[in-house]
């Protein structure tokens, strides 16, 4: 006889498992929602914010000049300026976060970025010492300063240009590698900072050195302080920009609060259809990428986002970039974002490299612009269940507007966007992280079939011994019926032995004639 007891563990041991494995297989999303969750949201010492702060990803930067090939035409209105594209210079970005700080009261945490930017000589077609033509990038954002200046301190300005004779530099030449990330100085720039900076607060300038790129290399402080949210409180606000230089606005856009990603995430899971955006403190502002279609990235399923015309377009045409253009800032036609304020007053403006998908009139203005999908569309890719990143090709240019002044070396010129620089921003997934992201969907089935059998063996667990029983019962039953069945009857008493027939014997019949005889 089976104990009691063990028939109940048994059972009760097959309910759990069953109602368990059911509801795992019901419910596998949301648990895997919750798990990766509980894994993702940034707290100290955790696993995924070691790899926040370093991050393990291939980062490496290709950078073209652009070489300005007849300066000497400047105020030529019939010759348009020539550029003449040079690179990629190639540097590999190692990126680390730094100064980290965490505030339990608001689930965020504050960190400062820095980023060492070591060159690739093999990987790249030009060399540092490449020589480089540009417009007088001080000098045009000086001009551009003047124009909100007093007459006095303009007249100042212009007899202090004329003094160290600097006003007649339409065009530098420098190294490419000062142009970039090493710098260069001039006599203006060591003047003004002689100047006590209450007394010209206009020339006040926080560097040493001017460059494109400088003083990115190693430093802390181009980035700014960084303010984004941990995922504790709101998990769609992990990774999303909180405050940057201690503001939740900028200082050229106090209209737009900040918002977009930071870099590393996105609301998860991702959404077919729903478009992603970034901050971005090269160019001070949020940029949105629109979402275009599905692909498969060595083996995994990825999600593209893509630059669009609508995402670079002006607040006319797109009304969400409106607040970043009010007051007095300078409106132009779509493809170009103003981003002066972000250069200390320069009218430096942003666009996909060669004016692509901007309006015609930069690259009729300009020779040697030659816009091109593949080379210049930018282009996000990520994983959607983790919002990881696969790869990224950030492309995006730097140009300068030099205008016809009333005065100046620039007084005879041509309104012109004059392209700079443009960077090849390039971010793809390690083949360590992307073995883990491809294990993903392999751990999915693996739980759906586990959580099957799960089901039928509780199943089996929970209905055993009720079949046992049931099996035994009914086979005692046929038992006793084949018992009855097979039993050996009582032999029939034979027709002699009959008490009816005792004493009457057998008398056959006589024949008619015979009985009258």
């Amino acid at each position: 006889m089976i104990g009691k007891q063990r028939i109940l563990r048994t059972s009760v041991a097959g309910l759990l498992l069953f109602s368990f494995s059911l509801c795992s297989v019901l419910y596998l999303e949301s648990i895997e929602r919750w798990v990766l969750e509980w894994f993702m949201v940034l707290r100290p010492n955790a696993l995924i914010t070691s790899l926040w702060e370093s991050p393990s990803m291939d980062i490496h930067v290709d950078l073209y000049m652009f070489n300005w090939t007849n300066s000497e035409h400047i105020n030529n209105h019939t010759v348009k300026p020539h550029f003449q594209e040079f690179g990629p210079y190639r540097f590999k970005e190692t990126m680390q976060k730094v100064n980290v700080v965490w505030h339990n009261e608001n689930s965020t945490v504050s960190y400062k970025r820095r980023s060492r930017f070591d060159f690739d000589e093999a990987a790249s077609a030009g060399r540092l010492t490449d020589p480089m033509v540009a417009p007088n990038l001080l000098i045009v954002g000086i001009y551009q300063k003047m124009l909100n200046w007093s007459p006095m301190l303009r007249t100042l300005m212009l007899m202090t240009l004329n003094l160290y004779g600097k006003e007649k530099e339409t065009s530098m030449v420098r190294p490419a590698g000062d142009w970039m990330f090493n710098g260069f100085d001039t006599p203006l720039l060591k003047m003004s900072k002689m100047l006590p900076s209450n007394l010209m607060p206009e020339l006040d300038f926080p560097y040493e050195k001017i460059g494109y790129a400088y003083p990115r290399n190693g430093s802390m402080e181009i980035y700014g302080h960084h303010n984004v949210h941990t995922g504790r409180q709101d998990f769609n606000k992990l990774g999303q920009i909180a405050r940057w230089r201690y503001n939740n606005v900028t200082d050229s856009s106090p209209r737009c609060r900040l918002k977009g990603s930071a870099g590393e995430f996105h609301p998860i899971p991702l959404v077919k259809g729903r478009n992603i955006s970034y901050f971005l403190p090269d160019i001070c502002r949020e940029l949105e990428v629109d979402y275009v279609g599905t692909t498969i990235f060595e083996g995994v399923l990825g999600y593209v986002y893509k630059g669009s015309a609508r995402n670079v377009a002006n607040g006319t045409d797109n009304p969400q970039n409106s607040c970043y253009c009010q007051d007095n800032c300078q409106e132009v036609r779509s493809g170009l974002l103003n981003i002066s304020s972000c250069w200390y007053g320069a009218p430096v403006f942003a666009s996909y490299p060669h004016f692509y998908q901007a309006d015609s009139y930069y690259v009729d203005h300009v020779d040697g612009m030659k816009p091109d999908k593949e080379r210049h569309e930018l282009v996000v890719i990520l994983e959607p269940k983790t919002g990881m990143i696969l790869e990224i090709k950030a492309r995006i240019m730097a140009s300068l507007l030099v205008e016809p002044r009333t005065s100046g070396i620039y007084r005879k010129s041509r309104r012109t966007f004059f392209p700079l620089i443009w960077a090849d921003y390039n971010v793809r997934i390690t083949p360590d992280l992307l073995t883990y992201v491809k294990l993903i969907p392999i751990v999915e089935i693996m739980g759906k079939v586990c959580g099957c059998l799960g089901v039928a063996m509780g199943l089996v667990l929970l209905l055993w011994y009720p079949r046992q029983m049931l099996w035994q019962k009914h086979l005692m039953q046929k038992i006793e019926i084949n018992s009855l069945d097979t039993r050996s009857p009582e032999p029939l008493k034979g027709v002699e032995e009959s008490p009816l027939l005792i004493g009457l014997q057998y008398v056959p019949a006589i024949k008619e004639g015979a009985r009258a005889s």
